[in-house]
């Protein structure tokens, strides 16, 4: 659990008993807007720690593995002035991380090692929450409203492609109807009807 003025705290005893365990190698004071529980290992967790408020514009992101008794900063690849605000784990692929910052969202393949941005055509806008759902990616902004990337499941092949190689990424099931539908069809508006295709 974060809290808006720094601290960090732990439960391994559903919530009876709870440890501080804060990172010492991040400046106090800054406002924890995300804590994530990995869902791939025991004891592994990511949080954003937000400081612009303090004057402070670094990106901060840490990682445990050890529920939270040494922490690391993973912030390889954002710019120095580029605030985060959330971290989120790939629900499948242990390794795929996503940070929505100040200035639009980045990923990271290797368990936060290195980032790269992955603006796609998301405008320039802080992001503020990220979440997975059927494969979906889905970005709540400040300014923008809400960012969804159809199937990401490309990105969790990704991992040791070279640009030497084609490579044809696993599609979803698509399905054909042999009728056509009929009554009102105002809204909402789908996607043109076809297999969508991805390749490197």
């Amino acid at each position: 659990m974060g809290a808006n003025d720094g601290p960090i705290h732990v439960t391994k005893d559903g919530g009876k008993t709870w440890s501080n365990v804060t990172p010492k190698n991040v400046p106090s004071g800054g406002r924890v807007d995300c804590v994530e529980p990995s869902q791939h290992k025991e004891g592994k967790a990511y949080a954003a720690i937000l400081r612009y408020q303090l004057g402070d514009w670094k990106p901060y992101i840490v990682k445990t593995t050890d529920f939270g008794n040494q922490w690391t900063i993973i912030t390889n690849g954002i710019p120095s002035d580029y605030p985060v605000r959330t971290v989120r784990e790939d629900p499948v692929k242990e390794g795929l991380l996503y940070a929505g910052t100040e200035y639009g969202l980045f990923i990271s393949m290797d368990d936060g090692a290195t980032w790269k941005s992955f603006q796609q055509n998301l405008p320039v806008t802080p992001v503020t929450d990220i979440r997975i759902f059927r494969d979906d990616l889905i970005l709540s902004t400040m300014g923008r409203s809400f960012w969804i990337m159809d199937n990401i499941s490309p990105l969790r092949s990704w991992t040791g492609l070279n640009s030497a190689s084609t490579h044809l990424f696993p599609m979803k099931d698509a399905f054909r109807n042999r009728y056509g539908a009929s009554g009102r069809n105002e809204i909402p508006s789908y996607p043109a009807a076809g297999v969508h295709i991805d390749y490197f």
